[in-house]
């Protein structure tokens, strides 16, 4: 079986950006900061970062020549392991790039993948993560097995040249996603049987950006200790419990994995069974980082990922978390609050009895 390609021998990286014409440049610096974090969680230290603004994309090398010869003479000047940029390249741009800059370059998606890959701990998990990796690697296979098979625990894709040896490596993958898309009907099979089995129960889900407080929230209110720290993608199995309310009301509390900007669609498409989870949900509570400036845009990433799951109809309660924080921002947010809404700071555990309220009313309404 193939390796994932890994970054363990990368510890000093620059990031790069592009803001053309039609992106604000808040949300630019926001998807950096992202990136930056997400290397972060790798255990990359990013020692610059770089934005361009540009009316278009250059087709060679994603950005302008002037600010490639800045980023070149920089990480000559400073050692430099490797360049991420926030968005997915063309094949024909990493490998101008990677000759220009004469770095290893990885973008957006690679880190996601590889931060989801050491994450995974379920057997199911492993699978879903393994068949996201194994299409995003062939939809990208004639440009890039190349520049994989460069970096020191690569992917292990065989070298040579030529249509022969791309049509081997292709049919290769072919039969890895195959099998493991054989095994996975199997566990589709299993959690089809147990939302059955469930069907009758009160099922509350928790959705969310990454880093939102999911876990922590979950941790509060069914008084577990699941792994929870500010880290992107912490928890990425579903996992749920048994939470009693009151006398007359006892839920299935579900976690779940976080959401992030610019999700790769693969990893959406590999995790549908575990996203199918939120399907039978009777509630969803949507948990959001009330301290984080980019909050709009990380509602609408949300929003999303559970119209693309078919999920937008379930009743929705937002939940306003780390409430703790916000003393230390000055915000200027145009939410549309709802009536239902609730702040909360799972981490000091203000407001939980009112969402538990607000939980209990939803429920004795619906019967």
């Amino acid at each position: 079986m193939m390796e994932k390609f890994s970054f363990n021998k990368i510890n000093r990286a620059v990031t790069v950006s592009l803001k053309l014409p039609e992106n604000e440049i808040n949300e630019v610096k926001s998807s950096l900061d992202e990136l930056n974090f997400l290397a972060k969680t790798l255990k990359i230290n990013i020692i610059k970062s770089f934005i361009q603004s540009k009316d278009k994309i250059n087709a060679n090398y994603y950005i302008g020549s002037g600010k490639l010869e800045e980023i070149k003479k920089y990480t000559d000047k400073n050692y430099t392991d490797a360049v991420l940029f926030d968005n997915d390249l063309t094949g024909v741009q990493e490998r101008n790039l990677e000759k220009y800059l004469n770095k290893p370059i990885f973008n957006r998606t690679e880190l996601i993948l590889t931060i989801f890959n050491q994450r995974a701990k379920t057997n199911e998990a492993k699978l879903q993560v393994e068949l996201a990796n194994m299409e995003y690697m062939k939809s990208r296979l004639r440009n890039r097995w190349d520049h994989f098979s460069r970096v020191e625990g690569g992917i292990g894709l065989r070298g040579g040249e030529g249509e022969k040896q791309i049509e081997l490596d292709r049919r290769m993958i072919q039969d890895q996603i195959d099998k493991i898309k054989s095994r996975l009907k199997k566990v589709d099979v299993q959690m089809k049987n147990r939302r059955k089995r469930r069907l009758h129960e009160n099922i509350v889900t928790l959705v969310g950006y990454t880093n939102a407080g999911k876990t922590t929230l979950f941790n509060r209110l069914a008084r577990t200790n699941q792994h929870a720290e500010n880290m992107l993608f912490s928890t990425l199995d579903s996992t749920t419990r048994q939470v009693y309310l009151n006398e007359n009301l006892t839920i299935l509390l579900n976690d779940t994995v976080g959401f992030i900007n610019k999700l790769p669609h693969s990893l959406v498409a590999s995790f549908k069974s575990t996203l199918d989870e939120v399907l039978s949900s009777k509630l969803i509570l949507h948990i959001i980082d009330y301290s984080d400036f980019n909050i709009l845009k990380q509602i609408s990433s949300v929003n999303k990922v559970l119209e693309e799951i078919g999920a937008q109809e379930i009743p929705v309660i937002r939940v306003f978390n780390k409430m703790d924080l916000t003393e230390k921002y000055i915000f200027d947010f145009n939410i549309d609050h709802d009536i239902n809404d609730v702040k909360i700071s799972a981490l000091n555990n203000y407001g939980i009895t009112d969402l538990k309220e607000r939980i209990i009313n939803y429920f004795s309404l619906k019967n």
